[in-house]
């Protein structure tokens, strides 16, 4: 049986449909939203990590510690106490064996300067407690460095060593998820309005 003209383009509706389903998910399970993760040393020493972005977008560097210890201890660890006031006061007895200087560089050339002490908000996941350092903007075909420097020697704490990662910003990463649903939902117009016109046209023709 010979298929009608309209069933034929309600075929290519549907297919059109299908491949933007496709692309999609592609697309998500390829996205690179983390571009460097690697442990903090826990001795003295100097640490430097190359990176490059595939999206022009805003970058967080933060640290992941267990989500055990709890939030005032690890900032207290990281350094983020100021000299008065209640963080000083929950300092007091613990040392900042984590706090670490860092500067980033494009193309070698140098891009920004800190220190773990001046950081962010934190937030919890499943498993860690994050710490954001800082958020920096970076572009797609540029090489990046991040060089932290340690300078005490944190062997002796009872914990898993924290890891430090250079991730694409939250809000950025939500607008991909966004997006992303934007596409699968013309994707599944397509297949609706496809499948529609290809079942009517195929029944008219019977």
């Amino acid at each position: 049986m010979k298929l009608p003209r309209a069933a034929k383009i309600g075929l290519v509706v549907t297919a059109v449909g299908v491949l933007i389903f496709l692309g999609v998910a592609i697309w998500m399970k390829t996205a690179r939203t983390t571009v460097a993760d690697f442990p903090v040393p826990m001795h003295p020493g100097t640490i430097s990590q190359d990176f490059t972005v595939d999206y022009d977008a805003i970058y967080t560097m933060s640290v992941q510690v267990d989500r055990n210890i709890p939030a005032t201890t690890a900032s207290c660890l990281l350094g983020g106490h100021k000299p008065e006031g209640d963080m000083a006061m929950a300092c007091k007895n613990t040392p900042t064996l984590l706090k670490f200087s860092w500067e980033l560089f494009r193309d070698g050339q140098a891009g920004g300067t800190g220190t773990s002490a001046e950081m962010g908000n934190s937030s919890f996941t499943d498993k860690t407690l994050d710490i954001t350092i800082v958020s920096f903007p970076a572009r797609k075909n540029h090489k990046y460095t991040a060089e932290l420097k340690f300078d005490q020697d944190a062997s002796t704490l009872k914990l898993l060593p924290p890891r430090v990662r250079i991730d694409l910003d939250i809000f950025n990463r939500e607008d991909f998820i966004f997006a992303g649903a934007g596409f699968d939902s013309v994707g599944l117009a397509l297949c609706l309005v496809g499948g529609t016109m290809f079942l009517v046209s195929f029944l008219r023709a019977r």
